[in-house]
């Protein structure tokens, strides 16, 4: 990932510190809506960094309700970690939300998985 920044007639290309990395999960984390969830794998495939770096930045995430960071889950459904109450309180709010239902089956159904890339138009 690159970073372009442009000040007045300077235009400034450099590669992508964390914090860059962190703000743009953070973005595209925001983007989810209500009842739906994403994978770290997703997320990380459209930035191009590794779906641990994603779960590092989430954790860092200070708004955790208005930054819906529990809208993250594996890609094969299961929850993963939760930074703000863990696995439980997760759980508890994707259920709230829709996206987690009542069954006996662990993890988020394939349904309930939003395309951030189709959202995006991104052809990765």
């Amino acid at each position: 990932m690159l970073v372009v920044t442009v000040d007045h007639e300077t235009l400034e290309v450099r590669p992508a510190r964390f914090d860059d990395i962190c703000e743009a999960v953070l973005i595209l984390v925001s983007l989810i809506p209500i009842g739906k969830v994403s994978s770290y794998s997703d997320i990380g495939r459209l930035l191009g960094a590794h779906p641990r770096l994603v779960a590092q930045c989430l954790m860092r995430n200070k708004n955790p309700i208005v930054i819906p960071c529990h809208r993250v889950v594996r890609k094969n459904g299961r929850l993963g970690g939760y930074s703000f109450g863990g696995p439980k309180i997760k759980a508890k709010i994707l259920r709230i939300e829709g996206a987690l239902g009542d069954s006996d089956k662990p993890g988020v159904p394939k349904n309930a998985f939003f395309r951030l890339d189709e959202l995006l138009g991104s052809a990765r």
